[in-house]
């Protein structure tokens, strides 16, 4: 059954709903499980193939400045024989760890070294990975020296910056205020999604929960470049302890700063609440973004026909906006005792107040 059709008006900037295509590249060589015609789900594994960590040539006469026939005297290790990272590969006495040693990049073999030359070629260790389809529909296209091309109903959101690669998972909306770690016994935390702009306490306990990512409209950009989601700015030292590389999938709506997500924005991913989808972090801009059921795209019909978007014009808390969810029978006078009719109002910044319909102005 398709989904209801969305009015483009109801849709915040940055989301596309309908019908998506996602190519799904094969960045090495694999083994497709999926055929032309098939249908899949997020999540689910269109490859599998072994990866290689890299492949490192050196030319050691060079490094240990020597001679090519003096270099086989001065290996630590045998061609061929599997070694640790930071293992002594080649070097001269009494130097330990200086100019004139080589050490192993990484877990991996001595492979080979060019009697002639003395040039020596190191490769990183193999293991097996999988790929993910990111979207849900039917494989249209599969070639396997390039990938598959999956086509679906779905909603993508457009994100402005972003690392940590890709997750799959249950969407969990964390409201204004409320921890990342409440609600979560014996669930899955799944993507965590909050309205509020990144804070280093928020964070600090979502990790501790170890989500499968993390979505946000903003960070500052100390908060930005200590995550690894972008480079240190001219003028800026990363916090103490900082991470090389984003600890988590993670995507900025917004980007840098201290922007809120937009309402219409936060009513996509309430609907989305529990539906498995995807997130894409990727440090070139433009190419982060976060992959949604078609579902999602319904419930955000059905939110912008019964709930509006509102501030509160006068009165005690004047300013303050949220989404009206409806009449609040059990209130029916204000202060001074005159009669009026309440609403049900989810705050922006958490919580739910009744608020009386002569104070408020609709938000545009």
């Amino acid at each position: 059954m398709r989904p209801e059709p969305v009015s483009r008006r109801a849709l915040p900037r940055g989301v596309f709903v309908g019908r998506l295509r996602r190519r799904h590249a094969l960045p090495f060589p694999g083994r497709i499980l999926v055929e032309v015609g098939e249908r899949v789900v997020p999540g689910q594994i269109w490859c599998r193939g072994r990866l290689r960590s890299g492949v490192v040539v050196v030319d050691l006469p060079r490094l240990l400045q020597v001679q090519p026939e003096e270099v086989h005297d001065l290996l630590a290790v045998e061609p061929g024989v599997t070694v640790e990272a930071e293992t002594l590969l080649a070097g001269t006495p009494g130097r330990l760890r200086g100019s004139r040693h080589w050490l192993a990049p990484t877990r991996g073999t001595l492979s080979d070294v060019n009697p002639r030359t003395g040039v020596a070629v190191f490769v990183g260790e193999e293991r097996d990975a999988a790929l993910y389809c990111r979207l849900g529909g039917e494989v249209v296209s599969a070639d396997p020296d390039d990938g598959i091309v999956v086509e679906g109903e779905g909603a993508a959101v457009a994100g402005a910056l972003g690392g940590g690669g890709r997750a799959y998972g249950p969407f969990r909306f964390v409201e204004s205020g409320e921890r990342p770690d409440s609600r979560t016994e014996g669930a899955e935390p799944g993507i965590l999604v909050t309205p509020d702009s990144l804070r280093a306490e928020w964070v600090r306990r979502a990790l501790e929960r170890r989500p499968a990512g993390i979505v946000a409209p903003s960070a500052d950009a100390e908060m930005a470049a200590g995550l690894g989601l972008a480079p240190t700015i001219a003028g800026l030292s990363p916090p103490e302890g900082s991470y090389g590389q984003p600890p988590q999938t993670i995507v900025l709506i917004v980007g840098v700063g201290a922007a809120r997500m937009p309402h219409a924005l936060q009513d996509v991913f309430r609907a989305a609440e529990g539906t498995s989808g995807a997130v894409i972090g990727a440090r070139r801009p433009g190419q982060s973004e976060v992959l949604l059921e078609a579902g999602a795209a319904a419930g955000l019909a059905q939110r912008a026909a019964e709930r509006l978007p509102v501030h509160l014009a006068s009165g005690p808390g004047a300013g303050a906006e949220g989404m009206m969810l409806g009449d609040a029978p059990d209130v029916g006078r204000m202060s001074s005792g005159i009669a009026t009719r309440f609403v049900r109002v989810r705050l922006a910044e958490g919580g739910v107040a009744a608020w009386p319909t002569p104070n408020l102005a609709t938000l545009a």
